[in-house]
């Protein structure tokens, strides 16, 4: 499978997880029909919100994104990352959780290039605008490994 299917695989089951995380709390979840929607992933309760399904960058202790994302995140009501257990250390205590961020106060630290030539954006996890909200069920956390990849992994 070509690493742009399982990234697409990886946000979708990410989208699943948070919508029933809030089918859960009896709010009313309505999804983008437009898979490359560019202003929001789903529409709950009337907010916009955006969901990243990230390994987080564990040397760093933040997720990252692309920078063409930081418009989309910082323009909804709400942002939720999806915390994959990373391929690098599967036992790291922000794997495997749901947190919610806030889109109009979270601190990014900094910008890097990947091998690949990706600008990516830095937020690191521990700061007051990022909050730990759930943590994932095993059969979610197995869901989202089946199909995640590291070029980092051990």
């Amino acid at each position: 499978m070509k690493t742009e299917q399982r990234i697409d695989i990886l946000g979708r089951i990410g989208e699943k997880i948070l919508v029933n995380y809030f089918n859960t709390l009896g709010r009313k979840v309505h999804e983008s029909i437009d898979h490359f929607d560019h202003v929001k992933d789903m529409i709950v309760d009337g907010m916009l919100i955006e969901v990243k399904t990230e390994q987080p960058f564990v040397k760093k202790n933040a997720f990252t994104f692309r920078e063409n994302q930081l418009k989309k995140c910082r323009n909804v009501d709400e942002l939720y990352f999806i915390s994959i257990p990373p391929l690098i250390n599967l036992n790291y205590k922000w794997g495997g959780w749901i947190f919610k961020a806030n889109p109009k106060t979270f601190i990014e630290t900094e910008t890097y290039t990947t091998k690949f030539g990706i600008r990516m954006i830095v937020i690191p996890i521990k700061q007051d605008s990022l909050i730990p909200i759930k943590k994932l069920s095993q059969d979610e956390i197995d869901e989202l490994l089946k199909y995640t990849d590291s070029n980092y992994k051990k």
